[in-house]
């Protein structure tokens, strides 16, 4: 809204807001955690024997028994991002307030970035300590609807302390109009992200399945009129809004073969998905003329939440005969084949991270490479129990940070660990599981320089003179910027998490 209508009496009669939110689709924490309450978890693309393949290889869902299962899961985040000391001069001074540009011609002109004097900030520049408990539920079942030929499952991990969360924060020196701090972009709320995944998979031949699958979520379509009987007052306003709430997919693909006993082999595309947000403020002034065809002032804008570029991945599993014992008459009265006496087996996952949207619906300017992360598993089966086990690598897709972006992201070393049994509750046999899982975000420190492709820009020009008397400020010489990421900042941490897994055989 134009500096005016903050300081007019009634030339503003009435408003209008449009907010229309669009399509949303997101995996939410699924490919950060994995399945967390699975055994092998971190490897579902390549080991998943239950509901959890219905997200991450729904074409191993024939090879699953019939099954449901509900869980529990706790993730602890502790990030730390230090930011370096800033040295001396770089503050933007107050005299910014009092400045325009001198052209070379001689005349001059407004600020057309207007960065605010340093003790003017709404928040101080300082470290960001990342500290969460995110909690969540994990329900699944595994249904085959026509034997091995025709398998329906479904997986969802569900946040317990909200649906979905979205805070949005800039990764430039824009950030000095809002918290003026450094976010970790790849986590936060990208961990609240309500996840419900279904799929259909069947048998083709003995040795060969197939299956496809939708990541299903929540979309807003949302419209709000806004009348402000004053502008100079804009605490009263009369609001009616119109919201529109939809259910929108992203499909996913997979196929698995068997060309013996002992191997399977596996391949997966999911495609590209996010939850965004488009909206549109239509303001209306008292007694203003607008351009030609406008009856209004627009002001559009777009959100992205949780956004996940294509990943394609490649699984191989080895196993070795099957289990002798499966737990005495648990076992008999078991429909489903006996699991193998041991599996080992691996996955590799290419992201095209180069399509990146960020929380602003922005590419960062700095192109961020496209990674290969790698994973590998096994389990053993000790009578009627089971012991998971898993590791995996995640490298980061974001370069050093030596410009004025602040994407701040740290490659992830993971492993996981489970046990499994079998137990007896009033009558029923159940399966039972524990499951404990844990991330290292591994140390990464960056400096600024000028030399970097998109280098931080001197927010106070030095030709910037006194708007009244028209001589040089003071002050304005060098550089000086509010980007919370100058001169350089160094990042870490680690997420721990533990849960359990009820599972009722059909």
């Amino acid at each position: 809204m134009p500096h005016k209508v903050c300081v007019a009496t009634p030339f503003a009669l009435a408003s209008a807001l449009l907010l229309q939110a669009g399509a949303a689709r997101a995996s939410g924490a699924l490919e950060i955690t994995g399945a967390p309450t699975s055994a092998n978890g971190l490897n579902a693309r390549a080991l998943a024997r239950g509901p959890e393949a219905a997200f991450f290889n729904p074409a191993l869902l024939p090879y699953a028994p019939a099954t449901t299962q509900a869980g529990f899961f706790v993730l602890v985040t502790h990030g730390d991002i230090t930011l370096a000391p800033r040295p001396p001069g770089v503050d933007v001074p107050e005299s910014v307030y009092d400045g325009q540009i001198r052209n070379p011609d001689g005349s001059t002109s407004r600020l057309t970035h207007r960065p605010l004097p340093g003790s003017k900030l709404p928040s101080p520049r300082g470290d960001t300590r990342d500290r969460q408990i995110n909690s969540y539920a994990t329900l699944g079942f595994v249904r085959p609807l026509y034997e091995d030929r025709l398998v329906l499952g479904f997986y969802a991990l569900l946040p317990l302390r909200s649906f979905q969360e979205q805070r949005a924060f800039f990764a430039d020196e824009r950030a000095q109009y809002f918290s003026n701090r450094l976010e970790f972009e790849l986590l936060g709320d990208r961990l609240s992200v309500t996840s419900l995944a279904v799929s259909m998979a069947g048998r083709i031949t003995r040795w060969l399945s197939v299956g496809a699958g939708v990541d299903v979520t929540i979309g807003t379509s949302a419209r709000t009129a806004v009348h402000v009987p004053d502008a100079s007052d804009q605490r009263t306003a009369l609001i009616n809004p119109d919201v529109e709430v939809e259910s929108v997919f992203a499909p996913y693909f997979a196929f698995a073969t068997s060309p013996a006993p002992w191997l399977r082999l596996s391949a997966t595309l999911h495609l590209a998905s996010a939850s965004d947000t488009d909206g549109e403020n239509r303001i209306r002034f008292w007694n203003t003329t607008y351009p030609e065809g406008e009856t209004s002032v627009p002001q559009a804008y777009r959100l992205t939440l949780g956004h996940q570029p294509t990943r394609v991945g490649v699984g191989a599993s080895v196993m070795g005969p099957p289990s002798e014992d499966r737990g005495g008459e648990r076992a008999a009265r078991s429909k489903s084949p006996a699991p193998p006496a041991w599996e080992i087996g691996g996955h590799a996952l290419l992201t095209r991270w180069s399509e990146y949207r960020d929380r602003h619906a922005e590419t960062p300017p700095d192109p961020w490479s496209s990674t290969v992360s790698v994973g590998l598993g096994g389990a053993v089966v000790l009578g009627s129990r089971r012991l998971s086990a898993d590791v995996a690598f995640t490298p980061s897709p974001v370069p050093d940070q030596t410009g004025r972006t602040n994407y701040v992201d740290n490659a992830r070393l993971a492993a996981s660990a489970s046990f499994e049994t079998p137990v007896s509750l009033f009558g029923a046999d159940f399966g039972v599981g524990a499951f404990l899982h844990g991330q290292l975000l591994l140390p990464r420190e960056v400096s600024k320089r000028p030399s970097a492709r998109n280098p931080v820009f001197d927010e106070v020009p030095d030709n910037l003179v006194d708007i009244v008397s028209g001589e040089p400020l003071e002050g304005v010489e060098g550089l000086q910027t509010n980007n919370p990421g100058y001169p350089g900042f160094s990042s870490g941490g680690w997420l721990a998490g533990a849960g359990f897994v009820l599972r009722l055989p059909d």
